[in-house]
């Protein structure tokens, strides 16, 4: 299976202002910082549903003790040990890399000694949530989940007499077919190519930024990737005070059903994407020292 990683820094910065500044390019990102985020994401999942097959297989594996998603993701996302050269020239350079390093060691020591038992909440409309692995030892923590749901959904029942038609504003600069298939894009295509405009709602679903403690703490920032469907998550900045040398951690997710209405007309444009309610699940980790 291929294998694409990208590393995620999540913070406090409004990437609006990068989407805005796009150019039409599958590669840009849509409005909306945690919108943002969350397509980066999803432009590096397969959204046929014979990947959404193999997905819940490698799910499976891991959770079976094949292997860990936290482990390898350290691996690949490790770098080359700096030479000497590097060292005497570049030191800065060096000491970065080295200190990365031992992360991604400390990664993959948490990721060989996770717990590897999945645990899944099915939502109302049929979307899975699973964790197909943890660790946390009272200091440390590190997640791995994997979300089976479809790809993106297209209702073509949206036009001028709906309710948000009047909120859609131009937005040449956002990429709103970068999650599509090719088969939805061309027949997007064949009806303005028809009528001259097409309007249409896309809808996707994904896990919010945030993991919150059951008081409501919020763990995050987090700093992770992506390996076949499994998105890791580690603290980027260490565990809150509430949540060190606990016997058990409640943590909760919140899974999202992101929309974008689309208006095009001709060579235009419009788009409205309103802010996703959330659904939120609970998932109890117990410290990995204390079993």
């Amino acid at each position: 299976m291929k294998r694409e990683t990208i590393t995620r820094m999540l913070n406090d910065i409004d990437d609006r202002f990068v989407s805005e500044a796009a150019f039409p390019d599958p590669a840009s990102a849509r409005e909306g910082p945690e919108r943002i985020k969350h397509m980066k994401k999803k432009r590096i999942i397969t959204l046929a549903l014979a990947a959404a097959l193999i997905l819940a297989l490698g799910a499976a594996a891991y959770a079976a003790g094949l292997g860990s998603a936290i482990a390898e993701i350290a691996r690949e996302l490790s770098h080359s040990v700096p030479d000497e050269e590097m060292r005497k020239e570049r030191p800065e350079a060096a000491a970065y890399i080295d200190e990365w390093n031992s992360r991604m060691d400390e990664w993959a020591e948490m990721g060989e000694n996770s717990d590897k038992t999945a645990q899944s909440a099915v939502l109302p409309d049929g979307t899975t949530i699973t964790l197909t692995e943890n660790f946390y030892d009272g200091d440390r923590l590190a997640l791995s989940y994997v979300l089976s749901a479809e790809g993106p959904r297209i209702d073509y029942d949206f036009g001028p007499d709906h309710e948000c038609f009047d909120l859609l504003t131009e937005s040449n600069g956002l990429a709103w077919y970068q999650d599509l298939s090719e088969t939805q894009y061309l027949e997007i295509m064949a009806k303005l190519k028809l009528r001259g405009k097409v309007g249409f709602v896309i809808r996707t679903v994904g896990v919010g930024d945030h993991v919150r403690l059951a008081d409501g703490t919020d763990i995050g920032p987090f700093i992770g990737a992506e390996l076949d469907g499994n998105t890791v998550l580690v603290p980027q900045n260490g565990l809150p005070e509430a949540a060190k040398g606990q016997d058990k951690l409640e943590l909760s997710f919140v899974v999202k059903t992101y929309e974008a209405y689309i208006w095009l007309e001709g060579d235009q444009v419009y788009s409205y994407y309103p802010v996703a309610d959330g659904v939120p699940v609970s998932f109890e980790i117990f410290n990995n020292t204390s079993k």
